[in-house]
């Protein structure tokens, strides 16, 4: 009889390309063909930085953008994954902002450009509440940085409109605590733009981001739809300071910050279904606790995931301690399965690892006495007299207490266990 071999069958490699638009922050539009349906999203993040020359040390304030098409919400692409399980057809991202530096006067040019456009278009969409004449002083600097000095024979009336583009909009109630007409606006902008003369388009353009950077909720990642234990309704900022938490009015407006909870303080971040999880332990003030954000509605387990990834990716970028230890403190038990990973670390003493040390000479010490003092001691036995015979079939015995080696052996088996616990904790 014939045997019958089986055949494997390889794998087929992923062929053809895979097709993608990204929409750049001055609103142009790049296309690109990556190589292979099974392309990552880094391939596709290179192909676009390259094309923008940023240099490699300042592409990691940047990030692909799609909005999610199970709760509608803006997701970051993961470049560390493939672009097609992330997104569906029709492949358009936006580049956009994601980590925005410390400081205004970040170097090069072309990344005070991006932080710029990122910033204006900001203001457009009414992400920050600012006032008329900030909103003016502004797009000032806007027009001397991308349009240089005012020229009476170019710049007449309406140039703001036709040479900026999308990003000149009059304020309104979206984008302004006020409303203006576009008459009255475009002529406080025209001699702001004015006054500037004899700037250089450099120190415009760090003029324009020392001022957006004082605006209130630059630079902030918000994630709404959130309560706190009190079930009170708040929004939880990710910035580069730390985790903020704002209240919010009943017209949904986020107000105050109620809780500040920076890099170095932070001990371990976590999510559980739908609830937000933040530990937190202060050296300076020698306390601590930990702090649970509920969000709701149907998606809310993503929002929670989606608002957890955020926060890890920020401390990565901006929180880098000298010393990673990890954490060894039971006294939060909601997140201690998840500690136990090794994938949140603080340089604290106080939640520092003991593995690889021994335990210190003063606990073992303790430990020793208290199991000494529980064996029993035998008691002397009475001399024995010289005369007498010490043949082993004499009468004549030495008196001995009787030890009851029951006891004692139970004693050294606790100890063992005791001992052995302390090892494997250490």
């Amino acid at each position: 009889m014939a045997t019958v071999k089986s055949v494997k069958f390889k794998r087929r490699k992923s062929c053809g390309s895979l097709e993608c638009q990204v929409v750049l922050l001055d609103n142009s539009l790049y296309v690109t063909k990556l190589d292979g349906k099974s392309a990552k999203g880094q391939e596709l993040f290179n192909k676009v930085s390259e094309k923008l020359s940023l240099p490699p040390n300042t592409r990691n304030y940047f990030g692909l953008q799609f909005i999610d098409g199970v709760d509608g919400e803006l997701t970051w692409l993961d470049f560390e994954k493939e672009i097609r399980p992330q997104r569906r057809k029709p492949y358009t991202f936006q580049f956009a902002v994601r980590f925005y530096p410390l400081e205004a006067n970040v170097k090069p040019k072309e990344v005070q450009d991006l932080l710029i456009w990122q910033i204006k278009d900001s203001l457009i969409r009414g992400k920050f509440i600012t006032s008329i004449n900030e909103h003016a002083v502004l797009d000032g600097f806007f027009a001397q940085a991308f349009l240089g000095d005012f020229n009476p024979k170019l710049h007449t009336r309406g140039y703001l409109e036709d040479l900026l583009g999308s990003f000149f909009a009059p304020p309104n109630r979206i984008n302004c605590d006020a409303e203006l007409s576009e008459e009255k606006y475009e002529s406080i902008v025209y001699n702001l733009h004015r006054s500037h003369k004899g700037m250089t388009p450099g120190e415009a353009r760090i003029a324009f981001l020392e001022m957006a950077y004082n605006l209130p909720f630059c630079g902030m990642s918000l994630h709404h739809g959130a309560t706190d234990k009190k079930g009170n309704i708040v929004d939880l900022a990710i910035c580069g300071s730390g985790v903020l938490v704002f209240d919010v009015d009943t017209f949904g407006v986020a107000g105050n910050v109620v809780q500040n909870f920076p890099w170095h303080e932070i001990v371990a971040m976590t999510r559980q279904n739908r609830k937000f999880y933040v530990v937190v332990y202060s050296h300076e003030r020698k306390d601590g606790g930990s702090y649970s954000y509920r969000f709701h509605g149907h998606f809310g387990h993503r929002a929670s995931e989606r608002i957890l990834h955020d926060a890890l990716r920020h401390q990565a970028v901006f929180y880098q301690p000298e010393k990673k230890l990890f954490r060894r403190s039971k006294s939060f038990g909601e997140v201690d399965s998840h500690i136990g990973t090794g994938q949140f670390k603080r340089s604290d003493k106080k939640y520092a690892s003991t593995f690889g040390k021994t335990p210190s000479r003063g606990s073992f010490r303790k430990f020793t006495d208290s199991i000494r003092r529980k064996i029993p001691h035998k008691q002397k036995s009475a001399p024995a007299d010289s005369s007498l015979d010490e043949s082993p079939n004499t009468s004549n015995t030495s008196t001995m207490t009787y030890v009851d080696y029951t006891d004692l052996s139970r004693t050294y088996l606790l100890g063992s266990c005791v001992l052995s616990v302390l090892l494997e904790k250490s």
